[in-house]
């Protein structure tokens, strides 16, 4: 045991000595989740706000006067008719548009011509599809309407009021649509961009530990220090371990970091709703060991592969950054190619963000965990039984 704790006061001693890479593995992560959720939230803030479009009327009849109005009540939409208070022209659109100070417009030009729809040809390929999906909604909607009111008024006059007290009788009958989660029954957790994102920066910043772990690996190989202990009388295990233990330990301090600034700093500081974790805390601390683990030993196994500090800051890093991609931390799994999607379901950070999701925003339990925690310890083996391996052929 004595043996144990001079390797844990090493292990400790190399970590705090490297003011440099402490600060890199605290303060990445941070930036990272501050910038991503910032933006994330401006996102949502702008497709949530009414895009100002443009609306040239050349026809002025009431099918025109009534699809300004449902543009404007859409909730989508905000039209603009006019310039400097002159009328808009189809040139003028065009050149707004073109320039992007506008991101769309609705032509009316004639009665039986076409409704042309101006996009902006630098938006993004969601937007415009979105964009025009729903100002098509709305065109279509109000040709429906003005269709069924020219119907009605070519029907004979007696017959109009029955016609149309049955119409608006039938239309209040309709069930209202509504929006709900899927939730467990009586769940206080509601989803949001907190909720979601800091599972993925809590694995981000486990796994980013690859450097300064792998980095230790290599001083001790290239120095010689590590074939020094290795002919004292203390054990391979004793002395992996000795690193597992520390890690550790500094895996769990950044699962409190994150916490805290998903708990109150980001609801003190910017207004956002605060992290909600659940009651699940054994589920909790079970997901946070499988993850460190498993961060754990793909930082040991780099380490191990690795012959320079070059090598193992580079390849740690983009692969860490990498996993986090096809893993959902800055970008939502189901907006990636059905391959990376399949791809993703082999990224141990991809098990460990799914188990934090499903106790933050779904209310699982222990068992809802389970599957994927057997994977972060059996990849955590699997690590180092390969590094073990790897450093037994180095001897």
């Amino acid at each position: 045991m004595r043996k144990f704790w001079a390797i844990l006061r090493k292990e400790f001693l190399l970590l705090f000595r490297d003011l440099p890479g402490l600060i890199i593995l605290f303060l990445m992560p941070v930036l990272l989740i501050f910038v991503v959720t910032l933006a994330q939230e401006n996102a949502l803030k702008i497709q949530n706000s009414k895009t100002r479009i443009l609306f040239i009327d050349q026809i002025h009849n009431s099918f025109s006067h009534k699809l300004l109005i449902n543009l404007d009540s859409s909730g989508f939409f905000s039209s603009v008719t006019e310039i400097n208070h002159l009328p808009l022209t189809m040139s003028k659109a065009k050149s707004l548009i073109e320039s992007g100070e506008y991101k769309a417009g609705v032509i009316i030009d004639h009665i039986d011509s076409a409704i042309i729809i101006l996009i902006d040809p630098t938006l993004q390929e969601t937007l415009k599809i979105s964009m025009i999906h729903s100002l098509k909604f709305i065109i279509k909607g109000t040709q429906t309407k003005n269709a069924m009111d020219e119907i009605l008024r070519n029907l004979p006059e007696n017959m109009q009021p029955l016609i149309q007290s049955n119409v608006n009788e039938t239309i209040k009958k309709l069930p209202p649509v509504t929006e709900m989660y899927a939730l467990r029954a009586k769940s206080a957790i509601q989803p949001n961009v907190i909720q979601n994102n800091v599972p993925g920066f809590i694995l981000f910043a486990m796994f980013f530990i690859v450097i300064p772990l792998a980095g230790s690996l290599i001083t001790e190989k290239t120095e010689g220090s590590f074939q020094r202990l290795r002919s004292l009388p203390v054990s391979f295990a004793a002395i992996l371990g000795g690193k597992v233990v520390v890690y550790l330990f500094v895996c769990l301090l950044q699962f409190v970091l994150m916490l805290t600034i998903g708990t109150l700093v980001f609801p003190t500081f910017f207004g956002f709703p605060p992290l909600e974790l659940g009651h699940q805390y054994l589920g909790i601390f079970i997901a946070t060991v499988s993850a460190s683990l498993a961060a754990i030993g793909f930082g040991i196994m780099v380490g191990a592969t690795a012959t320079t500090h070059n090598q193992a800051a580079l390849f740690g890093s983009v692969m860490v950054v990498l996993l986090g991609i096809i893993s959902g931390t800055f970008l939502p799994i189901h907006i990636m190619p059905k391959a990376i999607q399949l791809i993703s379901n082999l990224s141990p950070v991809r098990w460990g963000i799914d188990n934090y999701l499903n106790l933050f925003v779904r209310e699982g339990d222990v068992n809802s965990i389970l599957p994927n925690t057997i994977l972060l310890t059996l990849f955590f083996g699997f690590a180092m039984i390969t590094s073990i391996a790897i450093f037994a052929k180095q001897k």
